[in-house]
């Protein structure tokens, strides 16, 4: 085992003593110029060229990349830019050297099944692109129907479009592609093994209604007695206690909640293809996959907790999504825009970072909050073109395509903006929000009288972790999942073989999550082909080594 250490700038430390160090402690190691220098490569590559295994003591970026692809063999790389002394360095080198000269062995089975947990349109994205490569794939979401909130919006920015009109066609594919296999009501129970061989143990809730006799038709719905408030449409509408989720689900089959479920069994009756099994219970499954991809998603801030804004105590103040709720023709008006009390809205009050960009709660910025606002006001105004729209906000961050032509068009169709975070939001005696804000171009405190004040809540972190045994990907202060390198390596996690899609890993629009679940299939392919190159009994530190990389 021999090694070379780059004089990289970046080390504040005595280098030769590192070298002087690894020397008595038995270990030849040289030292080379910079490798990002021409000269400092040239000698690498001719060191590292001749016989045997090498070691690169670098930062991180002379491995990701790739300077020494034209070896037969390239070196690995140990990053040393967490260390501040040369006694730190080595300490961090010698385990690695030591490690590597007796490796154990092991057989270790390589499956190119992928587990994709979360079914919204990141998941969904990222399944099709790898069953299209020809990988089995298990599509696993908690929800009744994969979807995700992309399915719960009305209308898609920059461009207006109809939201379920997009995303339907692709939740069809994936329902009928034959690589892919629907896991919906599940839960991850445990997660083991390590990339090349994970093994997942899912729960599958049980339904009460057979998957394979129901068609959808909702005959038991229309007989059933139990009312009670529909989750998908944010508590706005009732349902009853066997339903569909909504219209579009996917699959398009019902489901009993037997929490609510008093047993009269009237749906039975009214079910003539039997597929009521009102005895039905939880199923276990056990998958062996080679990758794991989190497409978790996030979860909207509670905006209850800023008391100021009155959230749940004034019936005239409601969130962004429960407005696309509200405007959307499956939603709980048919699309009317109608306050709580059944009254038309004529004007309405958008108010940004509701817990964004607040060192209270989310410090950072959502990033879709401001863009998602505009298309809201742009869609009211299409359901009646005399809506007085107010958009207040902090700074206005329309940075995608298309977002900027967006906002200009806004703002020729008469929408106001108002530089300045409301302090307070009231109730007048008509059942009206009272919005008390600074404006902080023209100056001076003002109030506004609205039919309907809209919070534009933040995004926050997926909620608890996964059950990973081993190695569980790590989260960031935020608590969403932290990826390997920000730069090098945004979709992968520290943890091998376990990628990152969509808002799992930070605040994202629905394009945005496109992409990167794209990309997280491609590096998953890119993984198994580093993998297959390796014979079936494998050295695991190899194996760690290659999925590292």
């Amino acid at each position: 085992m021999r090694l070379l250490v780059c004089s990289c700038p970046e080390f504040r430390f005595d280098l030769p003593e590192v070298v002087r160090q690894l020397g008595d402690a038995g270990w030849r190691a040289h030292l080379v110029p910079p490798l990002c220098t021409p000269g400092g490569l040239k000698q690498a590559s001719a060191l590292l060229g001749k016989p045997g295994t090498w070691l690169l003591a670098a930062c991180e970026a002379a491995g990701q990349a790739r300077l020494f692809r034209h070896l037969p063999k390239e070196p690995r790389v140990i990053d040393l830019r967490g260390c501040a002394a040369p006694e730190e360095a080595v300490g961090v080198i010698l385990p690695a050297l030591e490690g590597l000269e007796a490796p154990p062995k092991a057989t270790l089975p390589l499956s190119r099944a992928v587990l994709v947990i979360g079914g919204g349109v990141g998941g969904c994205q990222a399944a099709l692109d790898l069953a299209q490569a020809g990988c089995q794939v298990y599509l696993a979401d908690s929800s009744l129907s994969i979807g995700g909130a992309m399915a719960q919006l009305d209308k898609t920015f920059p461009t207006l479009d109809c939201s379920i009109c997009i995303l339907g066609p692709k939740l069809v594919e994936v329902s009928t592609h034959d690589r892919i296999e629907l896991l919906t009501y599940a839960q991850i129970e445990k997660i083991s093994g390590r990339a090349g061989s994970f093994q997942v143990d899912v729960t599958l809730k049980p339904r009460y209604v057979d998957m394979s006799k129901c068609v959808g038709c909702g005959a038991c719905a229309e007989v059933c007695p139990v009312i009670v408030p529909s989750r998908w449409n944010l508590g706005l509408k009732p349902r009853k206690c066997i339903r569909i989720i909504f219209e579009q689900s996917v699959p398009l089959r019902s489901t009993i909640e037997r929490e609510f479920c008093i047993d009269c069994r009237m749906c039975a009756g009214a079910c003539d293809r039997g597929a009521i099994h009102l005895e039905d219970a939880p199923r276990s499954r056990r998958l062996e996959v080679g990758a794991i991809i989190l497409a978790t998603g996030a979860r909207p801030f509670d905006p209850s907790i800023k008391g100021e804004y009155g959230y749940g105590r004034i019936p005239a103040v409601i969130t962004n999504l429960e407005y696309e709720r509200l405007i959307c023709a499956t939603g709980p008006t048919q699309g009317s825009l109608i306050t709580a009390r059944g009254r038309e809205v004529k004007s309405l009050a958008f108010i940004q970072c509701v817990g964004s960009r607040d060192r209270r709660f989310l410090p950072y910025c959502s990033g879709y909050c401001c863009t998602a606002s505009i298309k809201e006001a742009m869609i009211a105004l299409e359901h009646d073109p005399g809506t007085e729209v107010t958009i207040f906000y902090n700074d206005i961050r329309t940075s995608g395509k298309g977002y900027e032509e967006l906002l200009r068009r806004a703002q020729r169709a008469g929408v106001r903006f108002i530089k300045g975070l409301p302090g307070l939001i009231k109730e007048d005696g008509n059942g009206r929000a009272v919005v008390c804000y600074e404006d902080l171009v023209r100056g001076g405190r003002r109030k506004l009288a609205v039919d309907l004040a809209v919070l534009a809540v933040g995004l926050q972190a997926p909620p608890a972790s996964l059950p990973f045994q081993d190695a569980p990907p790590e989260r960031d202060a935020h608590g969403f999942y932290r990826t390997k390198h920000p730069i090098l390596h945004p979709l992968e996690s520290a943890t091998p073989g376990v990628f990152l899609a969509g808002t799992s890993q930070g605040p994202k629009d629905i394009s945005e999550t496109v992409c990167q679940a794209s990309g997280a299939a491609a590096r998953v392919m890119a993984m198994f082909a580093a993998l297959k190159k390796s014979p079936v009994t494998e050295n695991l530190e190899g194996l760690h080594t290659v999925c590292k990389r």
